[in-house]
């Protein structure tokens, strides 16, 4: 008897529960679309995450991990003749032993068990619904446009109804539950979460956020306008800003597609174009503010550093709140088991504590350093008592955030000391 469908583990140990529900739901498919009197079968690879993006990566240039991945053989209109030839040749027999592939299905099982708990309902319903949605890649489907979406989804949905896997109680949520933000609060706390998501997963972020704790501290040894400072500090995070919409126009695009799609392509190309001209900008930006003060790098740093303690104030803001932004970073990624949702800095009590820090470095009003402590403490007490937060990790918090301004500024203290010295010695 003619098999629908040949099953592949790669990376991930062989289960028979696998298995049974992939069969089950692919010959419900075949039986669906009357595909049982052809010769064709489909392929379908159980792999991990790693595995996966590998395959991403080699096959459609997108570097990323995703849950299911499809690689059809016809398209849709030969699929058609194909299926109109065989039902009406008299030899069904035969034909069922010319076995040609349908395509290939590649889905990451760790990804199943993930979106399984996400969306509250169970590991076979989600698998199911990977194995259809790759099925019907194959049969030449696509969700691009909303009137195709609209037609896979149904086709989808009649294949799970008639396996009696039917939407939970939570599939049927409003998913504006989901996307919409019931306040300005919730609003905030999600704009966070999206700024950790893309210093977590995007290699080009992190990278860029490294470059701007150096690009920052270069500017130290500058002397910059107030203007020329806040040209600067415009360009980078405008750097920033390109990535991460770059980030989330590919996400949209890939939840959309899995295949290769001209659209699909323009769009993520247009928006990695944009980063290109924000960093072409930076270039340019870079050339104008620093080409003509080179040359006066060397002894003019101890007038910049003792002229310039906003400058100063404000580049440690910005490298203090950088660096607690990666350690929650850090907390929140997969890859740290023991330090992941069970110990998540604070960045609230970091950035006002440091900022308290450096107001008693920059003042000696005793007045004016209560009243930071003060308000320091009630946004620390803040995060504790709304339970964003424990105890410890508002602590570790505040103690990481006077500790870089500390060190921040001992640094361009020592390096005006060691000039001060040069000058009297030379």
């Amino acid at each position: 008897m003619k098999e629908d469908c040949e099953i592949v583990y790669k990376g991930i140990s062989t289960d028979e529960k696998y298995s049974k529900i992939i069969q089950k739901v692919v010959d419900e498919c075949f039986h669906t679309e009357g595909l049982e009197n052809t010769g064709l079968y489909i392929s379908i690879t159980l792999t991990n995450a790693k595995e996966i993006k590998k395959i991403n990566r080699k096959q459609r240039n997108i570097n990323k991990e995703t849950d299911v991945l499809s690689f059809p053989m016809f398209e849709k209109d030969e699929i058609d003749q194909i299926i109109h030839k065989e039902n009406v040749d008299e030899n069904i027999e035969e034909v069922k032993l010319k076995q040609d592939i349908l395509g290939d299905v590649v889905i990451s099982v760790p990804r199943v068990y993930e979106q399984a708990q996400e969306y509250g309902h169970s590991f076979e319903r989600e698998l199911s619904y990977m194995v259809v949605h790759g099925f019907y890649h194959l049969m030449g489907y696509d969700h691009m446009v909303e009137e195709d979406k609209k037609i896979m989804r149904e086709k989808e949905e009649n294949v799970l109804q008639k396996l009696n896997i039917l939407r939970e109680e939570n599939d049927d949520i409003d998913k504006e539950h989901f996307t919409k933000n019931k306040n300005f609060l919730d609003a905030w706390k999600n704009a966070i979460n999206g700024i950790i998501y893309a210093t977590t997963t995007q290699g080009n972020i992190k990278k860029q956020l490294i470059i701007a704790v150096i690009v920052v501290i270069i500017s130290l040894f500058f002397d910059l306008s107030k203007a020329e400072f806040l040209c600067f500090m415009f360009t980078i995070i405008l750097i920033i800003f390109a990535e991460m919409v770059n980030t989330a126009i590919e996400t949209v695009v890939d939840l959309y597609t899995d295949l290769y799609h001209p659209k699909a392509k323009i769009a993520k190309d247009v928006a990695a174009g944009g980063v290109v001209i924000t960093t072409i900008n930076a270039i340019i930006v870079a050339y104008f503010l620093f080409f003509d003060k080179l040359s006066d790098i060397g002894l003019q740093f101890i007038q910049n550093i003792a002229n310039s303690p906003i400058h100063l104030a404000f580049a440690t803001i910005v490298i203090t709140i950088i660096g607690i932004l990666a350690l929650i970073a850090t907390a929140m990624t997969n890859k740290h088991k023991y330090l992941n949702k069970k110990f998540v800095p604070s960045g609230h009590a970091a950035l006002a504590f440091a900022a308290n820090t450096i107001v008693w470095l920059s003042t000696n009003n005793i007045v004016i350093i209560t009243l930071s402590l003060v308000l320091a403490i009630l946004v620390a007490e803040s995060r504790i008592e709304s339970k964003a937060h424990r105890l410890s990790e508002v602590v570790f918090s505040a103690c990481v955030g006077i500790l870089l301004v500390l060190i921040l500024y001992g640094l361009a203290m020592a390096a005006v000391g060691s000039n001060v010295v040069a000058l009297w010695n030379p």
